[in-house]
């Protein structure tokens, strides 16, 4: 068996031990119990808002391709986004966003850098955003705290990997086959990050969760409306958590994640696994599913208008 394969398949065994775990948890009752209380218009809302914060994630990525010689039209930024996200849905840690560099007029040394950047970028911000919360809520400085410490070293020692011109020149040295793409990569990567950081691209980044947190919380309003404020600064660590490349697109890690958030709380373990649902609906499943579609529609327009004619 391939070593891609089997890892795909132990992910998805993680995620069948994690759902398991999560049923034995949580009573099927008290989950369709919250699930009664969550009206459509509130989806629509929460979609509609999520919808326009894809602006600013798009903003963000469209300016590092700049960044990198690469010009893409704003719609185009947009639908890609889209696309990447439905991508993630079927790879650990969402790295299938990554392949929405397949639809971007440009060699792959030039895109990729953006996109891994883009997600890097990503983050850090959600890493930034949880620091309150652990700040403010004492009964998440356990597992949640440790899992978070891990992650935010992950991300220094990826960040310095990446951004590391002698470990570069060393991987070349280890895998000679690869020297040409690696200098190319490190060629472009270290042209995207001499200008830094942009006010603009981070401005862009916390647009998106200006909007999609205020969403959330108006999803929570509907399931547990006694609620504490305070959940509002646990949601960042369900993206940040759930995403760890343990459980195939992170299904079952996310409601874990979720549960212990608002168990903690008192909003109830079963309310916290239907909001992870929910906002994993609105936030990912749903605006993937339209990138494709608008991706299918354009691709159904191209070809029904023919080749243009010469005049």
């Amino acid at each position: 068996m391939k070593r891609g394969r089997l890892g795909v398949l132990l992910q998805l065994f993680a995620s069948i031990v994690l759902l398991a775990l999560l049923a034995w948890r949580v009573p099927f009752a008290d989950a369709r119990a919250a699930l009664t209380d969550l009206r459509p218009a509130t989806l629509l809302a929460c979609l509609a808002l999520t919808l326009l914060a894809y602006v600013g994630r798009a903003r963000r990525w469209t300016l590092l391709l700049r960044r990198g010689g690469v010009a893409l039209p704003a719609l185009d930024g947009y639908r890609l986004t889209l696309v990447g996200t439905f991508y993630g849905l079927f790879t650990p840690g969402r790295l299938g966003e990554f392949a929405r560099v397949m639809h971007v007029p440009a060699p792959r040394s030039t895109t990729l850098p953006s996109v891994i950047w883009d997600r890097v970028a990503d983050v850090i911000l959600l890493e930034l955003l949880c620091v309150p919360g652990f700040l403010l809520v004492p009964a998440w400085r356990g597992p949640l705290l440790a899992g978070f410490v891990l992650v935010v070293l992950g991300t220094a020692f990826g960040v310095a990997l990446l951004a590391s011109p002698v470990l570069a020149s060393g991987a070349a040295r280890l895998l000679p086959t690869f020297t040409a793409p690696l200098r190319r990569w490190s060629e472009h990567s270290h042209e995207m990050l001499r200008g830094g950081v942009s006010a603009s691209g981070l401005a862009w980044g916390a647009f998106f969760y200006a909007l999609t947190l205020p969403a959330a919380w108006i999803l929570l309003r509907d399931l547990a409306p006694q609620a504490s404020p305070l959940l509002v600064l646990g949601l960042p660590l369900l993206p940040l958590l759930g995403n760890l490349p343990i459980a195939l697109g992170g299904l079952g890690l996310r409601e874990q994640v979720s549960a212990t958030v608002f168990d903690s709380l008192g909003a109830g373990a079963a309310t916290g696994v239907v909001f992870s649902l929910a906002w994993f609906l609105v936030v990912t499943l749903i605006p993937g599913l339209l990138g494709v579609l608008l991706s299918a529609a354009i691709r159904a327009g191209r070809r029904g208008a023919g080749p243009e004619r010469v005049r």
